[in-house]
């Protein structure tokens, strides 16, 4: 399961917006959508596909591993 409170935190340090990481993921091949991202963040989605959670890790320059919960 991915961890979307470390997903907010890591989001926060580098400055983005939920629309700044929705805008960049249009440059991935996999688009997560504002709306998609903020129900991760809190928790209303629990198993998002491995191809969302590596265009989000690609964007926050974070570790697959280190947005799962342990």
């Amino acid at each position: 399961m991915v961890n979307g409170n470390k997903i907010r935190e890591v989001r926060l340090e580098k400055g983005l917006t939920c629309t700044d990481v929705s805008n960049l993921s249009r440059n991935l091949r996999f688009h997560v959508s504002k709306t998609y991202l903020e129900e991760l963040e809190r928790g209303a989605k629990r198993n998002p596909s491995f191809n969302i959670i590596e265009t989000i890790s690609i964007i926050l320059h974070i570790n697959l591993d280190e947005l799962s919960i342990s």
